[in-house]
């Protein structure tokens, strides 16, 4: 039995913008101000993804995991990331096509990220002014983060649909969990920060290498099995 795809919530960074090199950055300043050890921007994939706080803990080197230092380290990545977050980030190839396609179908679209609410909201002003999101969050004081579903299913809710008909798109483990907690159906994407072993081990529903992929899963059955 079918049941109609209702709303599609989506991951930000990995997934529609490629936000890398500038997380990267402010990172390493830090590190480097603070005379620690930097990262290859590529180590920077595995180390996104969850929070803030779980960023500056696996960037900094053990002997400065202390619960003020972490605090010490997004202070001063918030700072840095206030004014250097759109120095070389973009949003993916064939994202703005994807977007403005399903705005077309009538779907509700949403944002969930694990970056900050205030840069997430900033982000998406910025490089999708012309995309009605109908909900737009990131990690707020008191609101767990992905993959607790808390956050996923207030958005069903505020959007007036069923959490089994929301497809649920993102590039990491965390986004396929989110999904797998909050009952949607998963939709990994390859061109973010994960790997297809990743992505499939997590138990993604359906795992694509393109945006026109999503497009044409959406469009072409408008329907889940």
């Amino acid at each position: 039995m079918k049941r109609p795809i209702e709303a599609i919530i989506f991951d930000l960074d990995g997934t529609l913008l490629n936000t890398l090199n500038d997380i990267a950055s402010c990172a390493n300043t830090v590190l480097a101000n603070w005379n620690c050890p930097l990262h290859p921007v590529d180590t920077y994939a595995d180390l996104v993804g969850d929070g803030l706080t779980n960023l500056a803990r696996k960037a900094l080197p053990a002997s400065k995991r202390s619960a003020a230092e972490i605090n010490s380290f997004v202070g001063a990545y918030r700072h840095q990331y206030a004014t250097r977050w759109n120095e070389t980030s973009t949003w993916y190839p064939g994202i703005p096509e994807l977007l403005n396609g399903l705005c077309a179908t009538g779907i509700p679209l949403a944002i969930l990220s694990n970056k900050n609410d205030d840069f997430t909201k900033v982000c998406v002003s910025s490089y999708f002014s012309s995309i009605p999101f109908r909900e737009v969050r990131g990690a707020r004081v008191g609101v767990p983060l992905k993959p607790d579903p808390l956050s996923a299913l207030e958005i069903a809710h505020s959007l007036g649909v069923r959490p089994t008909n929301c497809l649920f798109v993102g590039d990491s483990e965390i986004d396929i969990h989110t999904a797998a907690n909050a009952e949607m159906v998963s939709v990994g994407v390859l061109w973010g920060y994960r790997s297809r072993a990743t992505l499939q081990a997590a138990g993604a529903a359906f795992v694509i290498s393109t945006p026109g992929e999503l497009t044409e899963l959406v469009i072409a059955g408008m329907a889940l099995e």
